[in-house]
């Protein structure tokens, strides 16, 4: 097969944008043992080059986003919503978050362990949630007497009234 030199500069430049194995476990922040078990497992994609790995940077990303993604949303919320009533330190674990830095980072940076950071992300979930499940109508007009139009009312009331045949 011959390629064409624009088809070989355009992949040559694709793989100069691709990260080695001990690239991508560092843009991860993962041991390398640990990235290579996710590779082989198949849960991180990468390109096999003769006996070399190569994984592309917007790959990585995906996959830090699939990770912890849900944990950036939740502290977008958090902050976002003042009736939450974040803690000062559950505040600067959310800004972390949206840093994108992960669990243990966060703990080792606030000299925390990472169980303390895991509860206090567990106790800013609940808030959330709490918050969110929050009906912002008062319960007393969202009973189905109320909603209720009159004529359905009325009607009901006249079959009632009615005899049976």
């Amino acid at each position: 097969m011959v390629l064409r030199s624009s088809e070989l500069h355009h992949n040559l430049q694709y793989l100069n944008s691709m990260l080695t194995t001990h690239e991508a476990a560092k843009h991860l922040d993962l041991s390398y043992w640990h990235f290579m078990h996710l590779v082989e497992a198949g849960r991180i994609p990468g390109v096999r080059v003769v006996d070399r790995w190569l994984f592309s940077p917007d790959d990585l990303n995906d996959y830090r986003r699939s990770k912890f993604g849900v944990l950036e949303d939740l502290a977008k919320t958090a902050l976002e919503n003042p009736r939450i009533g974040l803690t000062e330190k559950q505040a600067v674990i959310c800004h972390y978050l949206l840093a994108n830095q992960r669990p243990s980072e966060i703990a080792r940076k606030l000299q925390q362990s990472r169980q303390a950071v895991h509860s206090q992300i567990s106790l800013i979930r609940e808030k959330v949630t709490r918050v969110q499940a929050t009906p912002l109508i008062p319960p007393e007009s969202t009973t189905a007497r109320n909603t209720m139009p009159a004529t359905k009312r009325i009607t009901r009331s006249k079959r009632l009234q009615a005899p049976l045949p």
